[in-house]
């Protein structure tokens, strides 16, 4: 939790190589799943393709069959459940104010329906298949829909997840007003973008489990997780923690700033140490020389004593 907070306060960047790293993730998942499950069901697709045809497209138009109306069944046992694809050569225009959502096959054009659009495909090219095994053929496409998945998966991701990592930093900086904190935006989105991330596994592990959430959820969990960091991070003045609250929230941890100070602070007592020990050794110094002088006056005076003028006088 420590490193958490540490990377929040006193990180660099916005967060995006966290973003990226779970796009990344997350769409080779999705990838692999469909590769993987995909295989399962290419013996049913080559099934449904085979029902479709033989198909033979000339000039634009659909040759064979003639006037025939087909639909795609999923055949399980005994059991087929039909599909909304349709190939209908007695007309050449689809209506498609009364036409279903699915994929739709006429004399002339190609439909695929949606419930937002409808979108129409001219038969431009010549196309001659008949009733094979395309079993190969369908693993190819299954393959580099899986890879294409993945790249595309990536940018679309990353995209979204850093445009709802600037929706909470938004929702952070409301937040900020109710703790009486302030914060720099890039403090925020590292926040944001950890906060969005851990409930966004943590509701996905759910999904798995069977258990589903909606967005309120979600929403409201990334509100209670945001105020809890809010409410434990310290404040901070130009990027720098305050060493008190520092204390309070990591008192095992010294921080770079803190380092700095105490290196301060000692170089300052050592150089108010260091007159003290100097005037201690002139102290010594003096008295040395004191000592020689004294026992330099001594033996210069000694001598002097053995000279006496008076003496000789009395002597005569």
């Amino acid at each position: 939790m420590q490193k958490i907070f540490n990377y929040i306060i006193k990180g660099q960047g916005l967060g995006i190589k966290y973003i990226l790293l779970a796009s990344f993730i997350i769409s080779l998942i999705f990838s692999l799943f469909i590769r993987i499950n995909g295989a399962d069901l290419v013996p049913y697709a080559n099934d449904i393709i085979n029902q479709m045809l033989p198909l033979k497209i000339e000039n634009g138009v659909v040759v064979d069959p003639q006037n025939t109306i087909r639909v795609a069944h999923l055949k399980s046992g005994n059991v087929a459940i039909p599909l909304p694809i349709v190939l209908d050569t007695t007309i050449d225009t689809l209506d498609t104010t009364k036409a279903e959502k699915g994929l739709y096959l006429t004399r002339t054009a190609f439909y695929v329906i949606n419930d937002n659009e409808v979108r129409m495909h001219t038969l431009d090219e010549d196309v001659d298949l008949i009733q094979d095994d395309y079993t190969n053929d369908i693993k190819s496409v299954l393959t580099w829909t899986a890879v294409s998945i993945f790249f595309i998966g990536i940018l679309l991701t990353f995209i979204a997840y850093f445009i709802l990592a600037v929706f909470y930093a938004l929702c952070a900086q409301l937040l900020e007003l109710i703790f009486r904190k302030k914060y720099s935006f890039d403090t925020r989105m590292r926040m944001s973008v950890l906060s969005f991330l851990a409930v966004y596994v943590f509701y996905f592990i759910l999904s798995w489990c069977g258990l589903e959430s909606g967005k309120l959820i979600f929403f409201i969990t990334m509100i209670i997780l945001q105020s809890a960091i809010i409410y434990k991070l310290p404040t901070v003045k130009n990027e720098v923690i305050v060493e008190e609250e520092k204390e309070e929230i990591w008192p095992t941890e010294i921080s770079d700033e803190k380092a700095e100070t105490k290196e301060e602070i000692a170089a300052e007592t050592k150089a108010e140490k260091k007159p003290v020990k100097k005037t201690v050794k002139t102290k010594t110094v003096k008295t040395e020389e004191t000592k020689k002088e004294k026992k330099k006056t001594v033996t210069k005076k000694a001598p002097a004593k053995k000279k006496i003028p008076t003496k000789k006088k009395v002597e005569k």
